[in-house]
């Protein structure tokens, strides 16, 4: 299996040749246009795909060990940098700065609400330690709820339910707006590491070790959407039910129909001229 899922700033832009440009994809996340973006996490990079699958960079400096991503509606980036326990965000320019520092043991997912308040899920360092924060539009800190075993993923619905993908004791759970927890399903389920919601409210979830994608009726039915994966690690959902998940074992970006067609993205072996973001600070 892949590795265990465990600052500098930008300055100048200039023309580089990438390739290969995926190596150990985590977060990805749906912005604006259909804009794919993905989290390279041994690359320590941001990066972007268009619905033709081309790769360009959006940071590639600034970030130490990020896993979790976000995008809110005008295209801002959040990024859960585990390597430097802090929340980043990124401008649609490629600029990174710091959000929240200081304030988690091991940020693993990051979601943002359409009101811009921010849900990190931090794995913390022991079992039972882990809590998922918020992180309001003014940028106060709090813990919504705790108690979890080493959480990886976080999404958040229109109502305001947080979805918590609670990997350790291999369940997903769900939080009201008061930081009530309830149980959401568990039964057969092997490390789940990514979590995301839809419109409608349906539930998608990356069933890690089993190498499976599946998907939670509003109703509570689980199943399975897709299989025959690679250690799948993120998920996001757009508009129109497409999925993309990043393949983490394949070291690929694939796409999942709402029938549960599965098509690759991006992968490893993607080559293309972008506009990388480099500098110092």
């Amino acid at each position: 299996m892949p590795a265990s899922w465990a600052g500098r700033h930008s300055a100048v832009t200039q023309p580089v040749v990438v390739a290969p440009m995926l190596s150990y994809p985590d977060g990805v996340a749906v912005g604006p246009h259909s804009t794919v973006y993905v989290i390279d996490t041994d690359n320590a990079t941001v990066l972007k795909v268009n619905a033709a699958g081309t790769i360009s960079s959006l940071a590639s400096t600034g970030l130490t060990y990020p896993t979790g991503i976000a995008v809110d509606s005008s295209g801002t980036v959040y990024v859960a940098d585990a390597g430097a326990h802090s929340l980043k965000k990124i401008s649609t320019q490629g600029e990174v700065s710091v959000l929240v520092a200081d304030a988690f043991t091991y940020p693993a997912g990051v979601a943002v609400a359409t009101d811009g308040t921010v849900y990190v899920a931090d794995a913390g360092s022991d079992a039972a330690a882990g809590v998922v924060k918020k992180i309001s539009p003014s940028g106060r800190v709090s813990t919504l709820a705790r108690g979890f075993n080493k959480p990886s993923g976080v999404a958040v619905a229109a109502d305001g339910t947080v979805y918590v993908a609670d990997t350790d004791n291999n369940s997903i759970k769900k939080i009201s707006p008061d930081g009530s927890v309830a149980l959401v399903a568990t039964e057969g389920l092997n490390k789940p590491h990514g979590v995301a919601v839809d419109a409608a409210g349906t539930l998608y979830l990356t069933d890690t070790y089993n190498n499976s994608v599946r998907k939670i009726l509003p109703a509570g039915t689980a199943v399975p959407l897709a299989q025959h994966l690679a250690y799948p690690s993120g998920i996001a959902v757009d508009g129109a039910g497409i999925v993309y998940v990043t393949d983490t074992g394949h070291a690929a970006l694939k796409k999942i129909s709402p029938e549960g067609a599965i098509s690759t993205l991006a992968d490893s072996t993607t080559a293309t001229v972008a506009s990388m973001n480099l500098g110092k600070n």
